[in-house]
């Protein structure tokens, strides 16, 4: 598939958007919406990139110098401007700010940035060089336009999908042998590595890094034990997980710029009454958002089915704040399946579905699978085993 003509249909979207939100011009720098709406990645964000699209003009990516050929060659933009100084590149302006307007040319209706992003500062910026526009935040529209998956998106994330699955999968078999959290975490790193090598080699495996740091690889597993796991997010231990533990490796992945998880919670030996309620009642929380999962639903019914199955269990204080959420150029993309959401469930949505108990005093249960919203239903991109997994060391 030629990303090309997604990227232009998305732009095309924007424009129709900006036309009936009366938006003279777009300017876009969060590195996840610049990707969605240009293809391009620069990796490492101390020189940010910049879409600009306005009512009539052909879309622009705006760069430093010094990722002039990196976006010419990966982007899926036309025109590619600069600003800065790097080698015998030709800038339009030293700073982006002065570039834009270069590029836009004069505006004095409304211009639309990402207030849930952008600095106080580029904000000021932008304003002083367009004092007769007013600034109006885009960042729900955007939000709500990537919702919807296209083809070409739901190819990668299938992919991330098929390497996560590896991840765990090995991280587990590692577990049974005995090993720590943080080598059996590598295992199954190196699983994903290999797969990625033997059957999407073509498929860049780059996340999006910060103004001070890239993202070179996006293949990560970890795996936390017990109360470890109400850490949520941490670098795996030394520690062997022992007969009674919850042990729970997690492996997230990008393909193509698109994110995909798989998360499954793993029971060492045998469990104690109060673990088994637990871990059964994440099983039953699971099947309950299952049994209603299809377009027409709210996303709140999804979390309000966990709830209910939680609540009945006597965990009813330490309920998630949510069960999944979307999934997309972000790990945690808009929307949450949290309480209060209405957002009605559509064909091409990709969700996660992981209704999750965490507490530090016992540890923590939590399924987490990748999945496709169908025209009647839903299809499990994840395709690991996902009811009880038990396992016995020694």
């Amino acid at each position: 598939m030629d990303v090309k003509q997604f990227v232009a249909r998305r732009i095309d979207r924007l424009k129709e958007k900006m036309e009936e939100c009366g938006l003279d011009a777009v300017i876009l720098q969060k590195p996840e919406n610049v990707f969605y709406f240009s293809n391009f990645n620069p990796v490492i964000n101390s020189h940010p990139a910049i879409v600009v699209v306005t009512k009539s003009g052909e879309p622009v990516l705006l760069v430093h110098c010094i990722r002039c050929d990196h976006a010419k060659e990966e982007g899926a933009i036309d025109r590619v401007e600069l600003y800065g100084k790097w080698g015998a590149n030709v800038a339009l302006a030293m700073k982006a700010a002065d570039a834009i307007p270069m590029i836009t040319g004069p505006i004095s209706g409304k211009i639309g940035l990402e207030f849930d992003y952008d600095s106080y500062s580029f904000c000021q910026d932008i304003a002083q060089r367009y004092p007769s526009s007013s600034l109006e935040s885009v960042s729900n529209m955007v939000d709500m336009m990537k919702i919807i998956k296209d083809e070409y998106e739901i190819g990668c994330i299938r992919r991330s999908a098929a390497l996560v699955d590896e991840g765990v999968r090995v991280t587990i078999e590692a577990l049974k042998k005995g090993l720590s959290e943080a080598e059996a975490s590598t295992e199954g790193q190196y699983a994903m590595r290999r797969m990625w090598h033997r059957d999407f080699r073509d498929s860049e495996v780059c996340g999006f890094g910060t103004s001070e740091g890239g993202m070179i690889d996006s293949l990560h597993v970890w795996c936390l034990s017990n109360g470890h796991i109400a850490y949520g997010c941490d670098c795996p231990k030394h520690y062997q997980p022992k007969n009674g533990d919850l042990t729970l490796p997690m492996a997230w992945a990008k393909t193509g710029g698109y994110h995909a998880e798989n998360e499954r919670t793993v029971i060492i030996g045998e469990l104690d009454d109060f673990k088994r309620n637990a871990y059964d009642g994440m099983l039953e929380a699971r099947e309950s958002i299952f049994r209603i999962l299809k377009p027409g639903v709210a996303f709140e019914e999804l979390y309000r089915a966990a709830a209910d199955v939680y609540t009945a269990r006597g965990f009813g204080d330490i309920l998630p704040g949510r069960v999944g959420h979307g999934v997309g150029n972000s790990a945690h993309e808009f929307p949450s399946l949290a309480a209060g959401n209405r957002i009605l469930l559509k064909p091409g949505m990709v969700i996660t579905v992981e209704p999750g108990l965490m507490d530090k005093s016992w540890g923590g249960v939590r399924h987490s699978d990748t999945v496709l919203i169908t025209e009647d239903g839903y299809e499990c991109l994840t395709k690991l085993e996902n009811g009880e997994i038990k396992i016995q060391i020694g």
